[in-house]
């Protein structure tokens, strides 16, 4: 498939039910856009500072100038073409703004690209070369009126309040060379506390803290009954079976004898760590089938 650019910046998400090969070119696609589009915004910005403290300058030359002239003529020549300079660079500081914030729209998370990319490479193994998946990767910010989840009064801060924020970022699903069914889901936790506080000085201050709740990963694998149905005989098994980093933790385990469902959190301090999260997900998968094998011999 081909990315819309303008669809990616105004919408910030990229969305697809295509093979695998289509996908991942579609990931390096949206990575060299990113890049591109951070590298212009670095040129716009230094350009917009640029011409801002070109027009201070020519204030300030301006200022000397019609202080040291004796002749009103002169100084009359000076202001008039200090005003004309500091127009056009005006124009360059609100022009250079312009694409400044035009290409921050394209300026994306790498995180979350390069992890999907880590992701699919994983699954690929186990699937048909052919294998179709339905992916859905958003890039839109977090703290966002749309992901907030509630509002609470802060426990021992009087007049501040928490917002909870939740946002499922990454979903994959698809299908395992053994007919399993896969479901994977990514969903970041975010608390802000703001609130006003007097400072020394007597005087308040609003201020705002964003702290990380965490990251949940959730995976469902919906496999064949009479593959692997003597799963539901390993249910005190399965709970020693799941072995996780010491990044994350056990949240939710089910299991009936056609699903399996398991959801880890990433602790705070873990949550931008790539590798760790990936790690986290690698042993969740990696664990269900180590269960779903010996259910297979037990069904067998």
């Amino acid at each position: 498939m081909t990315i819309e650019i303008e669809e990616l910046r105004k919408y910030r998400t990229y969305a697809v039910k295509s093979a695998v090969k289509n996908i991942l070119e579609d990931l390096q696609k949206i990575a060299e856009i990113d890049s591109f589009a951070e590298s212009k915004q670095k040129k716009y910005g230094k350009l917009s500072l640029f011409c801002f403290l070109g027009i201070l300058g020519l204030l300030v030359l301006t200022f000397i100038l019609a202080l040291l002239l004796t002749s009103n003529e002169l100084v009359g020549i000076v202001i008039l073409l200090s005003i004309v300079i500091s127009f056009l660079l005006l124009i360059g500081v609100i022009y250079t703004l312009f694409m400044y914030f035009k290409f921050r729209g394209l300026n994306l998370s790498n995180y979350r690209y390069e992890l999907t990319q880590k992701i699919i490479q994983l699954l690929k193994r186990d699937i048909k070369e052919d294998a179709v998946l339905d992916l859905g990767l958003s890039f839109k910010f977090l703290d966002k009126v749309e992901n907030k989840s509630g509002t609470i009064d802060h426990p021992y801060k009087a007049g501040w309040k928490i917002d909870s924020y939740i946002q499922e970022w990454l979903t994959i699903k698809g299908q395992f060379l053994d007919k399993t069914h896969f479901e994977l889901s990514l969903t970041e936790i975010l608390k802000k506390q703001y609130g006003w506080k007097r400072g020394s000085s007597g005087k308040s201050k609003y201020k705002s803290k964003s702290k990380s709740g965490g990251l949940d990963i959730s995976i469902s694998l919906t496999y064949p009954k009479k593959r692997y149905g003597a799963i539901k005989l390993l249910q005190q098994e399965v709970n020693h079976a799941i072995k996780l980093p010491i990044s994350s933790s056990l949240r939710r385990l089910r299991i009936t004898d056609e699903a399996i469902y398991i959801t880890a959190r990433v602790a705070p301090q873990f949550v931008d760590a790539q590798d760790k999260v990936y790690q986290t997900i690698t042993a969740m998968f990696l664990s269900s089938y180590q269960v779903l094998n010996l259910a297979k011999m037990l069904t067998k």
